[in-house]
């Protein structure tokens, strides 16, 4: 699909999903940028929102300014369509999916403070009788950088640090609820923000600038889905690494083409041991495999305790929400 594309609304796919011009007609600017029509920009737009390509376009929040943690949890195989189905409506859950593992459901849990997170957890033990094994992250070395898709020279990037989400009830934390549900694609995209905070709409976009300045944003942009695109197989690949080698070693696996996330995570002994994880998408399940030998050859990790889990399902996948907690 993506290579039937005109060289400009491949740029359209590809390019913005960073650097998303915040004014008052962003497609019409897009349009300048790539020789198209703002109509047409819109039209494309709406075209893969609709086909599932684009899950959205707004920003990526910065982990650091949340309390979240990947959660592993071993569920019955006759039990875990329900589990499954009962974890995805938690509005904390913003990723869900089955993975090739005695642990098989894998999700993320994005909570406002680390006080709404550990209650959560306590609501899925109780009401699954299973254990949640949490993970939070500790370091990241590559994460929300967007997915490139041609090869490239690699960026990589630290969280920066953030002063942490705006106080609840406050202008600058309605609009930033508003902005993760994502843009209506039409002329003036940023106005229905502008109507449902009720400033102006030259503060809401001096606003969403300020929130990636303050590290609040990781990016804004358009928000790609990696097997619509084509790229089916996807692996969360994980070793246990000396606490003196992390660092020097996740800095090297984010530099590497193919890795899309990178991150150290607390382990959870005797469950769980592993504290290096990061993801290989690949056209097909043998392009991962090969690529996660040429990663252990590279960098000498063939003794080191690891696995590979591959994704069987995707339950649920989405951007992280900022709604009240509540318990279903």
């Amino acid at each position: 699909m993506v290579s039937d594309l005109s060289p400009s609304a491949f740029q359209l796919l590809n390019a913005w999903q960073h650097g998303f011009p915040l004014e008052p007609r962003p497609f019409r600017t897009l349009g300048l940028l790539l020789g198209l029509s703002e109509q047409a920009v819109m039209d494309y737009l709406q075209r893969w929102q609709d086909q599932g390509i684009i899950s959205r376009i707004g920003p990526v929040l910065n982990p650091a300014c949340m309390s979240s943690t990947l959660v592993g949890m071993h569920v019955p195989a006759r039990d875990l369509n329900t589990v499954a189905d009962w974890i995805s409506a938690l509005p904390a859950v913003n990723h869900n999916y089955e993975r090739e593992h005695a642990i098989n459901l894998w999700f993320v849990l994005t909570c406002a403070n680390e006080q709404e997170r550990q209650a959560a957890l306590e609501h899925i033990a109780e009401h699954t009788g299973l254990l949640p094994l949490s993970l939070p992250m500790i370091r990241a070395y590559h994460i929300d950088l967007g997915f490139s898709l041609v090869p490239h020279t690699k960026s990589t990037s630290p969280l920066s640090p953030s002063k942490g989400l705006p106080a609840l009830g406050s202008t600058e934390r309605k609009l930033l609820e508003c902005s993760l549900q994502g843009l209506k694609i039409q002329a003036d995209p940023f106005k229905p923000w502008a109507e449902q905070v009720q400033i102006s709409e030259k503060q809401v976009l001096q606003q969403l600038r300020g929130f990636l300045e303050q590290g609040i944003f990781r990016r804004f942009g358009v928000v790609l889905r990696h097997r619509k695109l084509g790229y089916q197989a996807n692996a969360m690949c994980v070793w246990t690494v000396d606490k003196h080698r992390i660092d020097a070693l996740g800095g090297e696996l984010a530099r590497q083409d193919g890795i899309t996330l990178c991150y150290q995570r607390q382990p959870c002994p005797p469950h769980w041991n592993h504290n290096l994880f990061c993801m290989i998408h690949g056209k097909n399940r043998q392009d991962v495999l090969t690529h996660h030998a040429e990663l252990n050859n590279r960098f000498d990790l063939g003794q080191l305790p690891q696995e590979v889990l591959f994704s069987t399902r995707c339950f649920k996948q989405r951007g992280a929400l900022l709604s009240p907690a509540h318990h279903d």
